[in-house]
């Protein structure tokens, strides 16, 4: 080959170099980009799907210890420095989240997020509104809850194992506490209708009609008294076993068989009874207690000062509404739906193994569409936990009436927040 070939060649292949790099250059600024926080392993599956369908998105995602998360989430959001486009909320800390003016409205145009809500749980709604009606998040999760119940107990101590029938055993808190003083007594002491107070707090608490701050004035709705009340009752009578609720006791009752009922919600069936009880496959059942009632959920909601609000809105749409996704959600991570319409095509086909071949989303859409909405103030969190020291100290003998628990109560309440008017 002469030089002056030899040159020709080098320089269409130097050219061609060039075009290539350019054009990698150019993709590479096109591609769009989303960031994410989140406190959740959750996030990670849906990500990682959302990826796969939009492979021309870059995704961010960065986890934060729950510890940490809403601080610096909060942070954030003050100084208007390094905020994600997307950030995941524990329900919570989401009545204090969704008021900081740094949310996007998602009720207006392009959004229109109404349309999402329409396919939602009515008390999934309810969550995802301000006080001034404007959506500031969207609910992907589903989390009506329910007894879950040992089927070998129940079968022994009720004569039955039906959800149907069993439900009807345990329609009221005194049924239960007749059920709860009987077995204690007949087991000897080995078995108990409920695990702690908890359980009948869960389930109260869902059924509020007033937060616990209205107009800044400190409120105390009857249903937690009569809460308080019932525990007392159920713990006096030995209807509780008095295991710390997630410590080393209580999960090991799940195994054990010594606990009949435990009021929990969807997400407790793989991640709470399946992890800790393996070897029970087969036993359980869930059903109706006494009053419908929800625990938990997580929101996602958008940075109103973001430059990814197509991206961010994208990702949001995906994990809230695609079909596809949603269904493979639900069938491969036995997750029950914010989705109300997903959720029912899918309730006459999804059964579990380990509720005895149950079909368990036709039984958590039924909970679901009776499921309450329980108001809550930006104070609920921090004064629940004050509320619950005090009902434990009430319990145990610390607080010898109603009446001392609930001045105390007011006094701590007085103290930690003085904005508050307590009396």
């Amino acid at each position: 080959m002469t030089k002056s070939n030899s040159l020709f060649v080098f320089l269409v292949w130097l050219m061609l170099i060039v075009v290539l790099v350019g054009c990698s250059s150019s993709s590479a600024e096109d591609k769009k980009e989303l960031r994410i926080w989140t406190f959740t392993d959750e996030a990670k599956y849906a990500v990682e799907k959302f990826q796969e369908a939009n492979p021309d998105i870059k995704v961010d995602v960065l986890f934060i210890n729950n510890d940490n998360y809403v601080k610096k989430l909060m942070s954030v959001l003050q100084v208007e420095k390094n905020v994600p486009d997307v950030f995941f909320v524990e329900k919570a800390y989401w009545p204090q989240i969704r008021e900081i003016p740094r949310l996007e409205d998602l009720s207006q145009a392009p959004y229109n997020a109404e349309e999402i809500l329409d396919q939602q749980y009515q008390y999934i709604q309810d969550d995802e509104k301000d006080e001034e009606g404007i959506i500031r998040g969207l609910g992907y999760q589903g989390t009506p809850g329910a007894f879950y119940y040992r089927r070998d107990l129940a079968k022994e101590y009720l004569g039955t194992d039906d959800p149907e029938e069993v439900s009807k055993l345990i329609s009221s808190w005194d049924k239960i506490m007749d059920i709860g003083e009987r077995v204690v007594e007949e087991s000897n002491g080995e078995v108990h209708a409920l695990a702690n107070w908890s359980d009948i707090g869960s389930v109260e608490s869902s059924n509020i009609k007033e937060p616990w701050v209205v107009d800044e004035k400190l409120v105390i709705d009857p249903v937690r008294v009569e809460a308080a009340e019932l525990a007392k009752e159920a713990r006096e009578r030995k209807v509780l076993a008095n295991y710390e609720s997630w410590g080393p006791a209580w999960t090991a009752s799940m195994q054990q068989g010594t606990v009949m009922f435990y009021a929990m919600p969807t997400w407790a069936l793989p991640h709470v009874f399946e992890n800790n009880a393996p070897e029970t496959a087969g036993k359980w059942g869930v059903t109706h207690g006494p009053k419908a009632f929800t625990g938990g959920g997580t929101f996602l909601a958008m940075y109103n000062g973001s430059e990814n609000k197509e991206v961010a809105w994208e990702f949001m749409k995906f994990y809230t509404t695609d079909r596809d996704f949603l269904t493979e959600l639900a069938k491969n991570e036995q997750y029950f739906l914010s989705n109300k319409e997903i959720n029912i095509e899918l309730a006459p086909e999804l059964t579990s193994d380990f509720l005895n071949g149950q079909k368990y989303f036709a039984f958590f859409n039924e909970a679901g569409e009776e499921a309450p909405s329980a108001p809550q103030s930006t104070y609920d969190n921090d004064i629940n936990g004050l509320w619950d020291e005090k009902v434990n100290d009430f319990l145990n003998g610390r607080l010898e009436t109603i009446d001392d628990m609930i001045a105390s109560f007011k006094k701590d309440v007085g103290h930690h927040f003085p904005e508050i008017q307590v009396d």
